[in-house]
């Protein structure tokens, strides 16, 4: 009885030591997934019109001409945000030429920057993502009031995506942004039929949220950005995915498995995601895919624009990117 003990035990550790980061059912092993610091910012009212504008000054012009991203001018070289973030959080920083503040309603003792945890890593069925920040947990400890949330924009092929992530799907337009639009104009266009709200949409499907490209439909296929979202409330995790284009949308169901919880003053959110596309609305990834995420999250109580968001990440499927998904058992 002890030598088949003993030898279990070898067995277990062997197994732990071969194949580091083995996957049962959809459980990662995470202590041994490396764990990457990213950082999020609060943009106040930032957007694409924003990023292509004179405010945005040299900025705009390199955004332009498609040669430069955010992270040239935004990441140092130790990979540290070279942002004023904290002066946009507090409403003390202005545009350079309209000199409007970043944020038209601060509030009070937001800070500028966040950290979060960011671990991936795959197995011939799915691609899990892993993300995990401090929090006080106040939609967790609390029910019916705004959720807090994490949400992720995922694209593979569209350029201007890889570059410049979900700002191109922000805009100065967008409902409770600076240049929204009323709720009766909104109601008088056939578009929003049924709708009291402007939600995000790319660039190249809208050029304005009442105007759609001709040739929008055309980038549909490329252009398509993946959204999917966990959200805590009351001690509950829900799950929602969708996607955005022309518009942002919402399927019926979750089409990936969410899970998540705040304890010891943190979050853990994990996405388990099919790498194989199901529905025209959700991306196919593949091993050696690079895909690119915009990562978001809503704290104690914030909703709409009032988030954190981060520049784009990489993320390789087993090889390069800002992060190497780790290849696992299943």
């Amino acid at each position: 009885m002890r030598l088949c003990k003993a030898l279990n035990v070898l067995l277990i550790s062997l197994v732990s030591f071969i194949a580091p980061g083995w996957s049962d059912a959809g459980q990662v092993d995470w202590p041994r997934i490396k764990s990457v610091e990213t950082a999020l910012f609060y943009p106040g009212v930032s957007s694409w019109d924003f990023l292509t504008s004179d405010d945005h000054r040299l900025g705009a012009r390199e955004i332009k001409k498609g040669k430069k991203d955010c992270r040239h001018c935004h990441l140092d070289k130790s990979g540290s945000l070279d942002l004023k973030a904290d002066d946009i959080a507090s409403g003390s920083m202005k545009m350079k030429r309209s000199h409007k503040p970043f944020e038209p309603e601060p509030l009070a003792g937001r800070k500028g920057v966040m950290l979060a945890g960011v671990q991936a890593a795959y197995d011939a069925e799915n691609l899990y993502l892993r993300f995990n920040w401090l929090s006080k947990g106040s939609g967790w400890n609390n029910k019916g009031r705004t959720p807090d949330r994490i949400s992720i924009q995922v694209n593979k092929t569209e350029p201007s995506f890889s570059k410049y992530g979900c700002f191109i799907t922000c805009h100065k337009d967008l409902s409770t942004m600076p240049d929204a639009p009323s709720k009766r104009e909104i109601e008088g266009n056939p578009a929003y039929s049924g709708r009291d709200e402007v939600s995000l949409y790319a660039f190249y499907a809208r050029s304005s949220w009442a105007d759609k490209r001709a040739d929008a439909d055309a980038k549909f296929r490329d252009g398509l950005i993946d959204l999917k979202a966990i959200e805590f409330e009351g001690g509950r995790v829900k799950s929602e995915d969708g996607w955005v284009f022309d518009t942002r949308a919402w399927e019926d169901k979750p089409g990936f498995e969410g899970t998540g919880s705040w304890a010891g003053g943190r979050y853990t959110a994990v996405f388990r995601i099919k790498r194989a596309a199901s529905g025209k609305y959700n991306i196919g990834i593949n091993e050696g895919d690079i895909i690119t995420l915009g990562v978001a999250i809503h704290e104690d109580g914030a909703s709409k624009r009032k988030h954190y968001v981060s520049l784009p990440i990489a993320i390789g499927i087993g090889q390069g990117g800002d992060i190497k998904a780790v290849k696992v058992q299943n």
